[in-house]
């Protein structure tokens, strides 16, 4: 019917003009001023043209869609409808609610059931005469489009802009090129898309996404990227390649990016990540909660106390809700794992090591800034390393498991503990040609650093403690590294030792700058014999005990203290003290020495075997140089059947083969000169001799004595009963033949009495 009327009123006008020809004649005055003009004649390219028009689809008893227009114009070929001011409604379901399509021209191509426009079209959804809108997008407005009456589906290839609304908040965007499905609820945005969300919470900051060709699935409240996405809110981005975006109630609330990039800015903190994949949560708020970033994970964190550089196969980054942002709260890193911690310059602060940690499993605790950390913990074996920024600082390489990191309040460390832990520490930068690494292990390590700087304060190493450091190597159960003084403190059972020889003590200090140490406690020395040149066969091994002992000078000066007994083979020297200079070849007694010797060598020994010679004395020196032992204060020396006391006492050794410094006298006494109240007493079966003077000499070849100084004198006792006595100004005798020089004559003393018998 609606086509039928144009053709019904165009023949009533004709019946109109041929009622007015008739009556010319009669009325052509009245005809001139009355008749209408007829109406203009139809372009050759319509059919037809009207004011007014309604086009309805239903399904059954249901209108699925109804078009209206102000006016229209049938065009013939291809035959479509010129529409103005035309309204198109798709119904939803509830036959109330409908989408309404608006432009101000469209095309109408009623075998296809199909619109199209070049001007703007407007798209409202959900549209409800008695109600708010209900639907997530609101309204579309592009740049020319095509849609399909049947199923509502539109299509632009020009401009398209959009908002929704949702619970949670509203939503723009813009792109070239767009379809819009009704049914799926799916929009495509083809070229140059572009998204902002704008929470319903207004502290929350809109977020604003970027891409070449989005897809809007709404019924699955997911948004698709690709091939690339830029994500921007405020101080946070993400740049991705392929993305997608998870809604609820119009907020973000998860994002799997693909080769994505994150950066989270804050005032004095700055977090950046990136991954293979990265997954991202947010809270209702738009704030990250949560990152999961997987393949070549990588993150940095960046703040007043410098940088921290992680990267794992895996990361995932725990967030919690700030102020404005949210804030880094735990990061778990898994496979590979990496965390390099890099000190900030500051001007007058030297600067601290660089912190290099590596294992599978690695997790950080930060503190509430978000910015610093504040504890690592080590769920596998890893690696520490100390990297120097200074050429005062040692490179230092820990491994270990279960290791604890505590930090300070600026990011320093503060504290480390690690567990079956071996370290390697190597020299500075600027040490000696040929300084060696430290290496140390240990059950259980524990480290303190100075929380201003990062320096290294206080190492202590306990349970099976062993080190090495060049041929220098020492163990305890518990040994404390003081980095400042540069000393490791040695404690139960603590031993060190050399191819030279080793030290035994309940303490033991050692200077790593010096290689010195200090034993305390329970000391047992022992040096190792060396290999004579000229006959390649080794000396005893030197031993001693003492309650201290001290190393100076590279272990050139040794001094023991303290109930000091040092001794090789049967030789042996007790004394409070003793002190040995290895490059002087010199020895020292203090306070009350007791020196055992055993002569195995001279011609005396040969005949009658070793010979033993003991010396008391206040204090003692041996140079080994001229083969000499001096005694000095109340000396007594006592051999078989002879005893010398006196005020001074040196000794001539017998020559040996050795040509190094053996650490204690050895060899028998070949000649000794005393001084000062001399007293001798020679000892037989059936005699005793005393001497007296003020100087003595001793020669052993040939059992020769020789008194002089202080009126000398010589007593002869047989039987504790005097039986001569002799002075004079030289007194020489020998004890093997009884043969008596008095003043350079045999057998004419001064003065001689004999005690006869009664």
């Amino acid at each position: 019917m609606r086509r039928a009327a144009p053709y019904f009123l165009f023949a009533v006008i004709l019946g109109i003009a041929g009622l007015v020809w008739y009556s010319y004649q009669q009325q052509l005055a009245v005809q001139k001023r009355n008749t209408a003009a007829p109406p203009q004649p139809l372009s050759s390219t319509l059919n037809s043209k009207a004011e007014g028009f309604v086009y309805r689809t239903s399904d059954g008893s249901r209108t699925v869609a109804e078009l209206r227009a102000k006016n229209y114009r049938e065009v013939k070929d291809p035959g479509f409808m010129e529409l103005d001011q035309m309204e198109l409604r798709l119904f939803h379901p509830d036959g109330k609610s409908f989408d309404l399509v608006k432009a101000a021209k469209g095309n109408f191509y009623p075998t296809e059931s199909r619109l199209s426009s070049e001007s703007e079209v407007e798209v409202q959804m959900a549209v409800a005469p008695e109600a708010e809108p209900t639907g997530r997008i609101l309204a579309i407005k592009a740049q020319g489009a095509s849609l399909e009456i049947k199923t509502g589906k539109m299509v632009s290839q020009g401009r398209v802009e959009f908002n929704f609304q949702q619970e949670g908040g509203t939503g723009t965007g813009h792109a070239t090129g767009a379809e819009y499905d009704p049914q799926s609820h799916e929009l495509h945005l083809m070229h140059a898309s572009f998204l902002k969300w704008q929470p319903k919470d207004l502290k929350a900051k809109p977020i604003e996404v970027e891409s070449e060709e989005v897809r809007y699935k709404e019924l699955e409240s997911k948004v698709y990227f690709s091939p690339w996405s830029k994500m921007r809110k405020e101080d946070f981005s993400l740049d991705a390649a392929n993305s997608e975006v998870n809604l609820e109630k119009g907020v973000i609330r998860h994002v799997l990016a693909i080769d994505a990039k994150g950066l989270d800015r804050a005032p004095r903190r700055q977090v950046d990540y990136a991954a293979k994949t990265l997954n991202v949560d947010f809270n209702p708020r738009g704030q990250v909660e949560k990152v999961i970033a997987e393949d070549d994970a990588k993150l940095n964190t960046t703040g007043d106390n410098g940088k921290t550089r992680a990267s794992a196969r895996r990361m995932d980054l725990f967030f919690i809700p700030g102020e404005k942002e949210s804030l880094l709260d735990k990061a778990l890193a898994n496979g590979k794992a990496s965390i390099e911690s890099i000190p900030a310059v500051k001007s007058g602060v030297p600067m601290a090591e660089t912190k290099l940690l590596r294992s599978e499993s690695i997790e950080m605790k930060m503190r509430k800034n978000g910015q610093d950390m504040e504890t690592v913990q080590v769920h596998a074996p890893g690696t520490l390393d100390f990297l120097p920024n200074r050429p005062t600082q040692r490179k230092r390489h820990l491994e270990g498991e279960r290791m604890t990191i505590q930090y300070a309040a600026n990011n320093q460390i503060e504290s480390f503990r690690s567990v079956n832990v071996a370290t390697r520490t190597d020299p500075e930068a600027n040490a000696k040609k040929g300084s060696q690494p430290m290496l140390t292990w240990s059950k259980d390590l524990e480290a303190r650093f100075d929380p201003k700087t990062g320096e290294m304060q206080r190492l202590e190493q306990w349970n099976d403690f062993r080190y090495q450091e060049g041929e220098q190597r020492a163990k305890a159960n518990r040994a404390v590294q003081e980095s400042a003084a540069n000393r490791i403190t040695l404690t139960q059972n603590a031993r060190v030792w050399d191819p030279t020889g080793s030290t035994d003590a309940n303490e033991i200090v050692l200077d790593q700058k010096t290689s010195q140490f200090v034993a305390t406690g329970n000391v047992r020395s022992t040096r190792e014999a060396e290999k004579n040149a000229k006959t390649g066969k080794s000396d005893e091994v030197t031993q001693a005990t003492a309650d201290r002992m001290e190393t100076r000078e590279s272990n050139s000066k040794i001094r023991y203290e303290g109930n000091a007994v040092m001794w090789q083979g049967e030789n042996r020297l007790r004394a409070p003290r003793i002190d040995i200079d290895r490059k002087a070849g010199q020895l020292r007694g203090f306070g009350g020495i007791t020196h055992q010797m055993v002569d195995d060598k001279s011609a005396q020994a040969r005949k009658t075997g070793a010979i033993l010679t003991n010396v008391n004395a206040t204090e003692m020196f041996y140079s080994d140089k001229d083969r000499m032992v001096e005694y000095r204060t109340n000396v007594i020396l006592s051999r078989p059947g002879l005893e010398v006391q006196s005020n001074q006492l040196r000794a001539y050794l017998d020559e040996d083969d050795s040509e190094r410094f053996n650490e204690q006298p050895s060899g028998g006494i070949e000649k000794a000169f005393a001084s000062g109240a001399v007293r001798i007493v020679e000892t037989g079966t059936q005699r005793v001799r005393k001497g007296s003077g003020e100087t003595g000499e001793f020669y052993t070849a040939d059992s020769k004595l020789v008194l002089e100084g202080g009126k000398p004198e010589m007593v002869d006792l047989v039987k504790g009963v005097e039986q001569r006595r002799t002075t004079g100004k030289q007194l020489t005798w020998f004890a093997n033949n009884d043969k008596i020089i008095v003043d350079g004559q045999e057998q004419k003393p001064a003065l001689s009495t004999l005690q006869r018998k009664r």
